[in-house]
């Protein structure tokens, strides 16, 4: 889709120490758009004991700028094969263009406490959804904004009981989420029914789209005919609900099978936004203001369009000689991707091919490349070699 230099292809992302809560620094799986991962552990105020979790930043993260995330929170960090399938999705969805880059913070849960977490006292006295609540927004959410830049787009990913759990918050907190993914839930407690929570958001006056998703596997059929009947009764436009049902799936297989389809759909206005812009019949410039703006009024929060449309769309300009708007994408990349100094370059040469001044330009680049954490040194060096 885009023009994307070689050295972007085989970048290495350098590597950033936190310096709170921080007990040690793993790099593990490879993949394509996250590389920078930290994992650590701190004792929560709301519930009292430690909680270990997983913060994985996406490659073009650093701490001296502004740029802010949609955040991304998946319970059950210690399920390896659930929880690495889910966060493998997220990667390869991004690399496709199809979401964008994201802050995705893993929480895990003891196996002896973890559905306590999820059970609210209500039901039973050893319940402790509500200090679970506390703990996901006062502690994890501030700990993702303070310190990662995290925005206010959220969505919650949990299976099973954290299935029940992140429904719950769906129902409670509906005007701070912008959307949930349940992995096979069961939708009732003791005194307690989350379909009956559910059915009330019909009455509820919001401005932006909020998206619940749901896969259901063998294990409960029943819940799965509540949750689609009040998917159609649902009259609210502004509550999109929708999900699938696996038949013969085991519950552990639901996961894997539904977590692909979800984020798709949550995603998928974005998605139809950029590549409207994207798309080569398009040969506006105006029109990417407007797109943002649908962006903004869907979702109630900005999303960056990706770096491959982005970059695609000037090139395609400047294979066009469309130089001024090449050099505008561009420009507006370089708004959205502070620390992708090479565009500065694409810039210089579309300048070049119209005889403007590019001593602003590269002054520019020198700055941005100096400040970039997207580059190893060696490629730092070989771009400034590519300075004309």
């Amino acid at each position: 889709m885009a023009n994307i230099s070689k050295i972007t292809m085989n970048k290495i992302f350098l590597s950033f120490f936190l310096t709170i809560f921080i007990s040690q620094i793993l790099f593990g799986q490879e993949y394509s758009v996250y590389k920078s991962k930290i994992d650590t552990s701190f004792v929560s105020s709301h519930l009292g004991y430690e909680k270990k979790i997983s913060i994985l930043l996406p490659d073009d993260w650093q701490n001296n700028n502004e740029k802010k995330y949609p955040l991304i929170i998946v319970f059950d960090r210690q399920n390896i094969r659930s929880h690495n399938q889910i966060i493998n999705t997220i990667d390869y969805l991004t690399a496709s263009e199809q979401m964008p880059r994201s802050i995705i913070i893993s929480i895990e849960s003891d196996n002896s406490r973890r559905i306590n977490e999820a059970k609210s006292p209500i039901s039973s006295e050893s319940g402790k959804a509500h200090l679970n609540e506390k703990y996901l927004f006062n502690e994890i959410i501030n700990l993702a904004e303070s310190k990662f830049k995290a925005s206010q787009f959220r969505v919650l990913i949990g299976h099973s009981w954290y299935g029940h759990f992140t429904t719950s918050m769906f129902t409670k907190n509906i005007d701070n989420l912008s959307a949930v993914i349940a992995l096979d839930p069961f939708f009732k407690q003791k005194n307690i029914s989350l379909i009956d929570s559910i059915s009330t958001l019909n009455n509820l006056e919001i401005k932006h789209t909020k998206y619940f998703r749901y896969s259901i596997g063998k294990d409960y059929p029943e819940d799965y005919r509540a949750i689609e009947n009040a998917k159609n009764e649902n009259t609210n436009s502004k509550i999109d609900i929708k999900g699938s049902y696996f038949p013969r799936a085991f519950h552990n297989a639901v996961p894997g099978l539904g977590i692909g389809e979800a984020l798709y759909d949550i995603f998928e206005y974005w998605s139809i936004q950029q590549y409207t812009f994207f798309n080569p019949s398009n040969k506006s410039v105006d029109v990417f203001t407007e797109l943002k703006n649908n962006i903004i009024n869907h979702y109630g929060n900005n999303l960056n369009f990706s770096l491959g449309v982005l970059n695609g769309k000037a090139w395609g300009f400047y294979n066009e000689e469309e130089y001024l708007k090449a050099i505008t994408v561009w420009n507006e990349l370089m708004n959205q991707y502070p620390s992708f100094s090479e565009a500065y370059l694409y810039i210089i040469d579309a300048q070049q091919q119209i005889k403007l001044d590019t001593s602003k330009t590269k002054i520019k680049f020198k700055q941005s490349l100096q400040l970039s954490q997207y580059y190893s040194q060696e490629e730092k060096k070989e771009l400034l070699s590519e300075l004309k």
